[in-house]
This record gives C-alpha cells, sequence and structure tokens, in this order.
C-alpha cells in the first residue's frame, strides 16, 4: 500500500509522525527541565486527546482521503470517516496543532515587546490569522487543490473553486482561526515565573506540584475537548440541515464511490 502513497503523501504522513513525535520529544525535554510539564507538552496533550473527533469532523465536512493511506482499525472511536480514519491523524494532530500555536505565540510575544499591546488581544487576534492562514495553506493548497484529500460537498458561496474537487470550504479555516486564538493564548500568556494562566489556576487549587501537573493535563484536555467541539457543532448542524448542496458529480478519486449526502 505504501508503495502507491505518491510523494506528496509520503511527505504529508511523514509530518505527521516526525512532526508530532519532536514536538513531544522536545516538551519532554523542556518538562524534565522544568520539573513540570511544560506548557508546550500540555498543548500536545490537548491536542492528541480530542483527535478522535477528526473522524466525526470528516464525515460532516464531506472529507474523502486517497484509498492508499493507511486507515485506523474499525474500532476506532466513531470511525465515519469516509473510507475510514487515516493512520496519521492522532500523531498528525500534534504536529498540526502545535506547529501554527507555537508560531502564533512567537509572533504575539514579539509584537507585545516591540509596540507595548495589551498581550491579550495581541495573542488571540494574532491567533486568529495564523490559524486562519495556516489551515489555509495545509488543507485548501496542499490538501484540496493538490490532491491530500477532497472535500466532497460544500455550502454554496463559502468556498472556493466551488462545483470542481478541489472546491475548499472557507469555514474550515475559521474553524482552526478560533481553535488558534486559544492555542496561542496558552502558550503565549504567562506570568513572571513562566508559568500559564492554566497553571496558575492549577497551583491556587493543589497542595502539590504533582497535583497541579494531574490537574494542568486535565484541564488543558477539557479546554481542548471544548474548544474543537464547538467548532464542530456548526459543521455538524450544517452536513444535519443539508446544507452543503455544492460538489463535483465525478468520482473524487477513481473507483472509490464519493461519500453519499
Amino acid at each position: 500500500m505504501l508503495s502507491e502513497l505518491t510523494p506528496l503523501l509520503k511527505a504529508a504522513i511523514s509530518f505527521a509522525y516526525i512532526g508530532g513525535a519532536l514536538f513531544v520529544a522536545i516538551g519532554l525535554f523542556l518538562s524534565f527541565r522544568r520539573g513540570r510539564p511544560h506548557p508546550l507538552l500540555l498543548v500536545c496533550i490537548s491536542a492528541i486527546s480530542f483527535s478522535w473527533i477528526e473522524a466525526p469532523y470528516d464525515w460532516a465536512v464531506y472529507a474523502q482521503f486517497p484509498p492508499a493511506i493507511p486507515r485506523m482499525p474499525s474500532w476506532w472511536p466513531l470511525n465515519v470517516t469516509w473510507g475510514g480514519l487515516p493512520a496519521s491523524v492522532p500523531p498528525g494532530y500534534i504536529a498540526y496543532f502545535v506547529l501554527p500555536a507555537v508560531m502564533g505565540a512567537s509572533i504575539g510575544r514579539w509584537l507585545n515587546s516591540k509596540f507595548q499591546w495589551r498581550a491579550p488581544i495581541t495573542l488571540l487576534i494574532v491567533g486568529l490569522i495564523v490559524g486562519c492562514l495556516w489551515a489555509f495553506v495545509f488543507n485548501a493548497i496542499l490538501g484540496a487543490h493538490l490532491g491530500i484529500f477532497y472535500y466532497g460537498r460544500v455550502i454554496e458561496g463559502l468556498a472556493l473553486w466551488p462545483g470542481t474537487k478541489h472546491q475548499y470550504p472557507l469555514y474550515d479555516s475559521l474553524a482552526m482561526g478560533v481553535q488558534m486564538m486559544v492555542f496561542t493564548y496558552i502558550l503565549g500568556r504567562t506570568d513572571s515565573l513562566g508559568r500559564t494562566l492554566i497553571e496558575v489556576w492549577a497551583d491556587s487549587k493543589s497542595r502539590s506540584l504533582l497535583a497541579s501537573s494531574f490537574l494542568s493535563i486535565a484541564a488543558v484536555i477539557v479546554i481542548g475537548h471544548a474548544v474543537y467541539l464547538s467548532v464542530f457543532a456548526p459543521h455538524l448542524a450544517t452536513k444535519l440541515l443539508h446544507l452543503q448542496t455544492v460538489g463535483p458529480t465525478e468520482q473524487l478519486f477513481e473507483g472509490v464511490p464519493n461519500q453519499p449526502l
């Protein structure tokens, strides 16, 4: 099956596994030096924790992947991606969500130090912009335009290249932008001790560093799920209301039926 993968698909899968492993390794190293979970590791944990929602998200936005891509087994939770959820998704979520969050936090901090802007607003705005641009480059260009995956159906008037196999729903970029607002804020908003707001809260509720660490992990998982589910809900509503009516008539991948309405 791997021999059927194009160089672009191999690069995308490599990005998922290598990028995910690299960020986790860096997060673990920084956590060891710090003596408690580093914000980078917390974001990694949050990202992979809600990766199970990708399958229903794919189903709701009619995302389809090349048949050559290895898939998760049928027992994977809510594995309703058409053809099965790609096996690279869980580690890929780390690379896909953490990289733009690191970029957004770095840019936001630089803008704060250079122009003395208010940190909360700056981080949220930068996160929104970086997230939207990241999703557009990754999902619209590398994904829908170059063929890593396609969107079978989109909402009329809210997509680029509508009616073609390369169509891209712009609301997908907005969803990623909202997600990055939160992750950028988590990474970029720290106190004088380098603690995130989550860690400050966890420390105030705990009597030991170990308890605070576990509470921070639990909190970032809950926050990640809450934000992801909030941006998934509109997609699910449009799917259930049959608002995605625009799409190509030919098969997105030869020999594979398109996801039905």
